[in-house]
């Protein structure tokens, strides 16, 4: 399936090869995984680079973000934070990742937001200099609205990233609009995005079954795939059958079949 790729999380106790199995058997794109999920998993570096080399899938990797912020009021978190987004990076590099998504900070509180804008910009300072010199090229994921996330629209894209926004590449998850005119003017309104993250929500439960919430796919798939981006599919599975990959995967190649 051209520009389909599948989040690893839909896979969370998977083995590597079953993971690349599984993409290899949809005819996926390749796979954004998860640096959290690689750690956790004691994965095998060699064993990926073979994988890769066997499959020709390509590779992307998802930065850690849970329990961090570059944003923090606290010194130790925001440098812990970092630390944690910098191996992430370092393990695009060692699995040659055509790119890494990492999340943009949080406010600690919903008030001083210059000051958080002014912390979030120097963690994207060290993030991009972290980056160049493992020649990895980053994307920074718009978020969902919630009270402390800073970057949600374009304008706040540009915004937090001043000077250094045509140095990043952007990534729009469509859980994370509240409506089709959203990723419609995300769509047009952000310049590099790489890539779109697909999933569905209902209300402020996000990343659902793509034919299983608020957006319709059916009728929002001509308006994606006019963009010509790569679409990571989302969600997280625990289970050993990983249903929700298979649903998702089915409704998408019945989205391309109706789409012919």
């Amino acid at each position: 399936m051209k520009h389909i790729y599948f989040s690893s999380t839909l896979m969370w106790n998977a083995t590597l090869p079953e993971l690349f199995q599984t993409a290899s058997q949809f005819g996926a794109d390749g796979i954004e995984l998860w640096a959290q999920q690689f750690e956790s998993r004691n994965y095998s570096e060699e064993e990926c680079l073979r994988l890769l080399d066997q499959s020709q899938l390509r590779l992307l990797i998802h930065s850690k973000s849970w329990d961090l912020n570059y944003a923090s009021l606290n010194r130790s978190i925001r440098e812990a934070s970092l630390s944690e987004i910098k191996n992430s990076i370092h393990l695009a590099e060692k699995l040659h990742a055509q790119e890494i998504t990492i999340h943009p900070p949080h406010a600690s509180l919903g008030k001083d937001l210059p000051l958080y804008r002014e912390l979030a910009y120097q963690g994207f300072c060290e993030i991009l200099q972290s980056a160049h010199r493992a020649g990895v090229t980053v994307s920074l994921e718009v978020m969902e609205k919630t009270l402390k996330e800073l970057m949600t629209t374009p304008q706040q894209v540009r915004e937090l990233t001043r000077d250094l926004y045509p140095d990043f590449s952007y990534t729009l998850d469509i859980a994370h609009c509240d409506t089709e005119e959203e990723v419609r003017n995300g769509l047009s309104d952000l310049s590099n995005l790489s890539k779109l993250h697909i999933s569905n929500r209902r209300g402020k439960t996000y990343h659902t079954l793509l034919p299983d919430g608020d957006f319709n796919f059916q009728k929002l798939w001509p308006l994606l795939t006019s963009s010509h981006l790569p679409m990571v599919v989302e969600g997280f599975d625990r289970s050993s059958q990983y249903a929700d990959l298979f649903q998702n995967i089915k409704f998408i190649q019945t989205l391309k079949e109706c789409s012919q």
